[in-house]
């Protein structure tokens, strides 16, 4: 919880602008390869994290890719054809989501609309502590059999003990729910292997508006 803490504290000192594309309420830094990524794309990014928070946020990134490799073995098996997530991590054979790994700050009103990542592994990994740090927020998910994020609730909504990282795949519809008061602090790392070219078959569920969900 002092980790979180302080990433907290460091990552909410840091003076950048949102991007257009983020929402009111909502700040992604992204980490320095991810903004590096984002210019060769032309992508809209704010100003990276300093290089001491970008160092830790790299060794904690390595700390949970070890953790799954070592308690959930079947993710590795199922989702990156048996090759160790800890190797990969290591050999830079990790191809991530736009703009990420990256911190997002949501504050009063700050939201992430319902959407799948399409990568083969989000980790999302809360720094700051519901109810002490802020009301609302949290992270909403939706199930398979859902007619769809428009018109039904979701399924669940986890705002889990900061530290606490979330694990789950690129078909998976979830949503960062508004944040009534105070500061939510995320850390958010999707990916795939660099080496699978197709490595998620998103199946196509529509609601009844015609949306993927």
């Amino acid at each position: 919880e002092e980790e979180c803490r302080y990433l907290c504290e460091e990552c909410c000192r840091v003076n950048a602008e949102p991007t257009e594309i983020e929402k009111p309420g909502l700040l992604r830094l992204p980490t320095i390869a991810a903004a590096e990524r984002a210019a060769v794309r032309n992508t809209p990014c704010a100003e990276p994290l300093p290089a001491n928070i970008d160092e830790l946020l790299q060794k904690i990134l390595a700390r949970v890719v070890r953790s799954i490799d070592e308690q959930i073995p079947s993710i590795a098996d199922q989702l990156f054809r048996g090759e160790s997530l800890a190797q990969l991590l290591g050999d830079n054979q990790l191809k991530y989501s736009s703009r990420e790994p990256a911190i997002n700050i949501y504050t009063s009103g700050g939201e992430f609309l319902a959407h799948k990542d399409a990568q083969a592994l989000t980790v999302l990994l809360p720094l700051s502590c519901p109810d002490r740090d802020f009301e609302g927020g949290g992270t909403a998910f939706w199930s398979q059999d859902s007619r769809g994020h428009r018109v039904e609730e979701p399924s669940i909504v986890l705002k889990p003990p900061a530290g606490t990282a979330m694990l789950f795949g690129g078909c998976v519809t979830h949503a960062g729910v508004p944040v009534g008061t105070g500061t939510r602090v995320v850390f958010v790392s999707s990916f795939s292997s660099a080496k699978d070219d197709k490595p998620v078959a998103i199946e196509e569920h529509r609601d009844i508006y015609g949306d993927s969900v």
